[in-house]
């Protein structure tokens, strides 16, 4: 079986990172894969060149004035490698795909990872034209409801996958026994939350006074460092909020932390908060996208309403002074992971699901 995955952006985001993570699984299923990116690369095509995967740009961005050339280099393309499927994830590659693959009877299963399909003007664009998808992949039961309530009964053909990670053993911690570092991994954008995570760290600080040695690491780059920068300042929290920039070895990363915090006003279902607890790290987390479907608060993780610095703050405070509980929790939170959220799963549902599709009854694996 060949499957061309089509992706909106090679950039360093969570779906793109997921996509090159899980086509080893795949090939060791059988799948001849092949990836297709909209823009004119990046991280994405930059890891196929290494691992002698077949990829192809269309080049649509950054200029936009190219469209119809996209859509015949992308016609060209299908004809040339002729996949039995293609998985696409974004809007704007998914549009392009439905309309280009009609024609080639090829079948398009349209993966829906976060909250790009649910905004503006795109629901309806959706309703319009979801006769032309074979199947949708959703990556929580919550985008699963959501995508329902714009189709309708136009297509209930809808099967959710959760994202995977990889499947380690429990690294030997590199936190220290007289210091609490906390710690976030994610691109510095708007919807991450950090204005609230810094609040609730400043307030945090405030009551701890000077019994705790503490810091917060921070792993991403993005558009707001310089603000972000400035906030750190304006807080009291210089010295104590330090942001790393990009961290490749993110296993090392998490396995210095004694917490991993996850701010957040939007999510899909957030490969590094996976990861965290993959490590056996204790997390506290917003209730937003597919997160409540993975941490049960209290039990293996805390959960909190997005928005809110004081009971954030009030989380972090219960961790740091409750270390057993916060072990036993992060325990727990690892065999959830290794249960449900694996890459080996992960490439092994999507694998049945498009062999089905692939076989005209998607109907069958619709759940």
């Amino acid at each position: 079986m060949t499957v061309l995955i089509f992706l909106s952006s090679s950039g360093l985001g969570g779906r793109e990172l997921n996509t090159i993570r899980l086509i080893p699984y795949l090939r060791e299923h059988g799948v001849a894969v092949k990836v297709l990116v909209l823009d004119s690369g990046g991280y994405v095509t930059e890891k196929c060149a290494a691992a002698d995967i077949d990829f192809q740009c269309l080049g649509l961005w950054p200029s936009r004035l190219n469209v119809l050339v996209v859509f015949w280099r992308f016609f060209l393309i299908l004809l040339r490698k002729g996949p039995d499927l293609i998985q696409v994830y974004g809007f704007q590659a998914s549009i392009i795909c439905r309309f280009v693959a009609l024609p080639l009877r090829i079948k398009v299963v349209v993966g829906i990872v976060g909250n790009g399909h649910f905004i503006g003007l795109r629901p309806l664009a959706e309703r319009l034209t979801c006769k032309l998808v074979s199947h949708y992949i959703t990556n929580s039961l919550v985008a699963k409801e959501r995508l329902l309530q714009i189709v309708g009964s136009h297509n209930r053909d809808i099967t959710v996958i959760y994202n995977g990670v990889a499947e380690i053993e429990l690294p030997r911690t590199n936190a220290l026994d007289d210091y609490f570092i906390s710690g976030t991994v994610g691109n510095l954008r708007p919807e991450k939350g950090y204005d609230v995570l810094f609040k609730a760290l400043a307030l945090t600080k405030v009551k701890l006074g000077d019994r705790v040695n503490w810091t917060h690491l921070i792993a991403g780059e993005g558009v707001l460092r310089e603000p972000l920068t400035a906030m750190i300042s304006d807080l009291g929290l210089t010295g104590q909020v330090i942001l790393l920039g990009r961290v490749d070895d993110v296993t090392g990363f998490l396995s210095r932390l004694n917490v991993f915090i996850l701010s957040s006003y939007t999510e899909g279902l957030p490969n590094a908060m996976l990861e965290a607890m993959m490590v056996g790290r204790c997390v506290i987390a917003t209730m937003v996208g597919g997160i409540p479907e993975i941490v049960a608060d209290g039990d293996n993780g805390l959960l909190v309403e997005p928005g809110d610095p004081e009971n954030l703050s009030r989380a972090l405070l219960t961790v740091i002074n409750n270390p057993q509980w916060r072990e036993n929790m992060a325990m727990r939170g690892r065999d959830v992971v290794l249960t449900k959220f694996t890459l080996h799963k992960q490439a092994e549902e999507s694998v049945k699901t498009w062999r089905a599709v692939g076989q005209l009854n998607a109907k069958e694996v619709s759940r």
